[in-house]
Formats: C-alpha cells, sequence, structure tokens
C-alpha cells in the first residue's frame, strides 16, 4: 500500500505534467497514471491537449489531502476527467461509497475555484479479473452508488460495459494483470474520453 508520502513523491516526480497548461486534465489513479508508460505516452484527445495528473496507487482520500488540500494543482483544462475511488475500498478504514462521494465533492468544490468554468467528468470504476485486493461485486457497489448520487453538475461516464468479458470480469484481452490496461485496453478509454468531447 502506497503511503500519503509515496503518493507525494509520485506526484513531485510528475511536476511537468501538473505544471502543464493542457485543455484536458485527467486526475485520478494508476489507470491514467500508467497511461503515460505506454510507448505513445498519454495522448491528445480529440485534437486536444493533455495534461496527466494521474498518480498510480492513490485513493480520493490521499488525492484530495496530499494534491488537492495543499494546492499542489495551479490549473485545470476545459475538461476535467476523474477516476477515482476504487483503491478506497483497499486502502482506507473509513472507507464507505458515501465517504467517496464525500472526498469527491470536496475535491471538485476546490477544482471549481481553480477553474469555475471547467466541466467535470466521473467516470465509473471498471471491473477487475481475479485479483487478490478487491472483487467486482464491492466495485459495482461503489458505482451504483456514485452514479445515483453524482451531483447533477458532474457528467458520470459509463465505462465498465466497455471493459468487461461474458462473464462480467475485465476483458483479459485489455489488461495484463487483471487490472491495469494493456494499449488495446487504453484505446478503449480513448474512444470513451473521446466521445464526451
Amino acid at each position: 500500500m502506497l503511503s500519503d508520502q509515496d503518493i507525494f513523491n509520485r506526484y513531485q516526480a510528475k511536476n511537468t505534467e501538473f505544471d502543464k497548461c493542457a485543455e484536458i486534465s485527467l486526475v485520478g489513479h494508476s489507470l491514467f497514471d500508467m497511461w503515460g508508460d505506454m510507448p505513445d505516452g498519454t495522448p491528445n484527445l480529440a485534437g486536444k491537449s493533455v495534461a496527466n495528473l494521474g498518480l498510480s496507487g492513490t485513493s480520493t482520500r490521499q488525492y484530495l489531502d496530499v494534491i488537492v488540500k495543499p494546492k499542489n494543482i495551479h490549473s485545470l483544462g476545459k475538461d476535467v476527467f476523474i477516476f477515482l475511488g476504487v483503491n478506497d475500498i483497499v486502502k482506507e478504514p473509513d472507507y464507505s461509497p458515501k465517504q467517496v462521494l464525500d472526498w469527491l465533492n470536496e475535491m471538485i468544490a476546490v477544482f471549481r475555484q481553480i477553474s469555475p468554468t471547467s466541466r467535470f467528468y466521473l467516470l465509473e470504476a471498471t471491473p477487475v479479473n481475479n485479483i487478490a485486493t478487491v472483487d467486482n461485486p464491492q466495485i459495482l457497489e461503489l458505482n451504483q452508488y456514485l452514479e445515483n448520487h453524482c451531483v447533477s453538475d458532474v457528467i458520470y461516464v459509463k465505462t465498465w460495459q466497455y471493459f468487461e468479458n461474458s462473464e462480467g470480469k475485465l476483458d483479459l484481452e485489455l489488461c495484463h494483470d487483471g487490472l491495469h490496461f494493456t494499449q488495446k485496453g487504453y484505446d478503449v478509454l480513448s474512444r470513451i474520453l473521446t466521445s464526451y468531447l
């Protein structure tokens, strides 16, 4: 489990991304962060520049406490995609779907001060396939709560159906370890995000 200090260290290693002025901001955990590790890096989306502010291993609480509250984000794009929540199930002693939403709402309130005209999108957590730390029923419970209680001016982005196989698990053709995406998985993610731009 990555500590708050580990998350801060990863933020420092990505300072250039956090300082970048881009049209789109990706805020989230490893599924955003590791996009930058693909051979072509994080792509532009719909011809728009992207700042990848993803931090592998982070929970929503950590992103809020370590990055957002200390004002480590200075600018945001016109479109802000948020991909957080699943790590909280594993890491946070105070975890509940409601608690995750409270953290997300607190984060988005700060983001609105930074960039009042931005559009905010909350991505549904994607399925996993036989990993030890978390299972799909827990993720589905979180997704259902977030979708039902997401504030009306945040756009909820459905992802699950595009990543699941016939058994309702993460399609192994789209990942390399039952959790993290291959380039093929990122191609799917890119199509989903682009459809909202």
